[in-house]
């Protein structure tokens, strides 16, 4: 539950845009952020818990490049 909701709100992007990520006294704020970023990408079902195939891991990417399509051409006049 709390990993698409984290995704979702962009944690992590707004973490990179803060400016304690940029200062040198925000060391380990950057080392936090760069952990949540790392276990935001496992493959896992968000649902049960368990491990994405590899089929499954690449169908969610193409997935995700297609709803950014959908998004970036909706405004293309034909």
């Amino acid at each position: 539950y709390l990993r698409p909701l984290v995704a979702d709100v962009a944690v992590v992007v707004k973490c990179h845009l803060s400016a304690l990520y940029r200062r040198r006294k925000g060391k380990l704020f950057a080392q936090l952020v760069g952990l949540l970023q790392f276990y935001e990408g496992f493959e896992i079902n968000d649902h049960v818990g368990t491990q994405l195939t590899d089929d499954e891991v690449l169908q969610s990417h193409y997935d995700r490049l297609q709803s950014f399509q959908l998004v970036a051409f909706k405004k293309v006049p034909k």
